[in-house]
């Protein structure tokens, strides 16, 4: 693919599988359990265990994830373990900040995992209870823990994770320490929104308002859209075509294009928000083509 930040953004057209296709026609609302009250901390612990349980209807509990405490934060690490020095990718999962969780992201972590990667899944911390910048602090945290060691590590996440990985690759690599490559899913890159382009519902609205509390939606830590992007690694970007955000892709990858970073943007025909999460013939294609971006990056001709 192309990846000329002046060129019009390459649209990979993909045929949809009948299991995707019968999946289209009996999916439910992404988050069918009605939304409370976000100042009730109580309630919204309710919603998200009754939510993420939902959620979690694609998990494989075949694939091994181990609890592990890194740079003081809980994770769920997948891949080969500690001491072997294979290639990281730190994981922030999706879920609008204040859903999800690094179990809900297992379908993701656990098919890139396969590919020899060690992924780290960042349990961060999530509003009301604890605003911006906490959910990006604990992915900093574990990132830069495990930077510190002998193994080169990448960034990745999804939906609001896109926007803490990309943050936290955006700051890395200010700080001199940059990722050996990034990889966004559906990511969320923008809390104002891109000109011409509805950043959210109304519900999804309230959950990006809720993280950014009483921060500033331009600060280019809640939308790294905005930020000074040249310095960063690789970067690949999958979206579906018809999502909201696909927009915000699309300008990223002009943005960062011509700030001098090498973007790859494949967008999918016929696909919806955070497909990669599902047992679908799509989702592995797609996320075997994350893992090989990865492994890409990893490679002894581009160490960094």
């Amino acid at each position: 693919m192309s990846t000329d930040g002046d060129a019009a953004p390459p649209i990979c057209e993909h045929r949809l599988s009948p299991q995707a296709i019968a999946y289209k026609a009996r999916r439910k609302p992404s988050v069918p359990i009605r939304m409370p009250d976000l100042t009730d901390h109580a309630a919204v612990a309710n919603w998200r265990a009754a939510t993420n349980a939902m959620w979690g209807e694609d998990d494989n509990p075949a694939e091994p994830h181990r609890r592990e405490v890194i740079g003081g934060i809980p994770c769920l690490a997948a891949g080969p373990s500690p001491g072997t020095d294979p290639p990281i990718a730190v994981y922030a999962h999706g879920g609008g900040y204040v859903l999800g969780s690094a179990a809900v992201a297992m379908p993701i972590t656990a098919r890139l995992a396969a590919s020899g990667l060690r992924v780290v899944s960042v349990d961060y911390r999530q509003p009301p209870e604890f605003p911006f910048p906490a959910a990006l602090d604990d992915v900093l945290s574990v990132y830069l823990a495990l930077a510190a060691g002998d193994s080169p590590v990448a960034l990745a996440g999804d939906s609001s994770g896109g926007a803490l990985a990309l943050s936290a690759a955006v700051i890395a690599a200010a700080e001199g320490v940059p990722p050996a490559a990034v990889a966004l899913l559906s990511p969320l890159l923008d809390h104002v929104s891109v000109p011409g382009n509805r950043l959210a519902d109304d519900e999804g609205r309230r959950l990006i308002d809720s993280y950014t509390g009483n921060a500033n939606p331009a600060d280019p830590r809640l939308s790294p859209l905005r930020a000074a992007l040249g310095g960063l690694p690789p970067v690949l970007v999958q979206a579906a075509t018809d999502e909201p955000l696909a927009a915000q892709a699309r300008e990223f990858r002009r943005r960062a294009g011509a700030a001098g970073v090498a973007v790859t943007l494949d967008l999918w025909e016929g696909m919806w928000h955070t497909w990669q999460y599902h047992a679908l013939p799509e989702a592995d294609e797609a996320l075997a083509e994350a893992a090989g971006f990865l492994a890409a990056a990893f490679s002894p001709a581009d160490s960094r």
